[in-house]
């Protein structure tokens, strides 16, 4: 059997200034008809920074959509013909004030596949320098910085919630544990 659903007819419900929403009427690979509700955000890009005393940036903020205030590594969108790789490098800046020498991709990654057509960037930012940075007039953050095991003990325990800020520290993990590389092969 492909695999595969042919679009039938596709209209926009919602078109907001971060998102549009569409509804998709499709044919299943077995011919039956089904509806399908699609979210298109922009992309994003989020960044596991690590100063050189191990520590790693994180930020807290009000997230409405879960009706508190979480734990998270920096992220933002990708503004209109911008890269990644600048995105990730401007997030720094605004969010926690210092720009990395080295920015290292991780992995791309789509957070819910089953209706969202959004993608994020996950950057690992090393060599921290004090940079200017100009926040969002309408974003509230507090900074904080610990040593990156007990972040990821902290991940690892379930305290921090989002996905974006999971999957950066398990990947940058591979990256700043020593020994992980020779785990992995054993």
């Amino acid at each position: 059997m492909r695999l595969v659903e042919k679009v039938i007819r596709r209209r926009v419900v919602y078109r907001g200034r971060y998102l549009t929403a569409e509804r998709w009427d499709v044919r299943l690979p077995d011919g039956r008809r089904a509806r399908r509700d699609i979210v298109r955000p922009p992309d994003a890009v989020a960044v596991v920074p690590v100063d050189a005393r191990g520590r790693v940036h994180l930020v807290r903020q009000f997230r409405p959509a879960l009706g508190g205030a979480i734990t998270e590594i920096p992220a933002g969108l990708l503004d209109p013909g911008e890269t990644p790789r600048r995105a990730a490098l401007r997030e720094c800046a605004e969010e926690l004030g210092l720009a990395p020498r080295r920015l290292r991709k991780l992995c791309v990654f789509y957070a819910s596949v089953g209706f969202s057509t959004g993608c994020i960037h996950l950057f690992l930012a090393q060599d921290l320098r004090p940079a200017r940075g100009h926040t969002d007039p309408t974003e509230f953050l507090v900074t904080e910085a610990l040593p990156f095991r007990r972040a990821l003990r902290a991940a690892l325990a379930n305290r921090y919630v989002d996905a974006k800020t999971l999957l950066g520290l398990l990947w940058a993990a591979r990256i700043l544990t020593p020994g992980a590389k020779a785990r992995r092969r054993s």
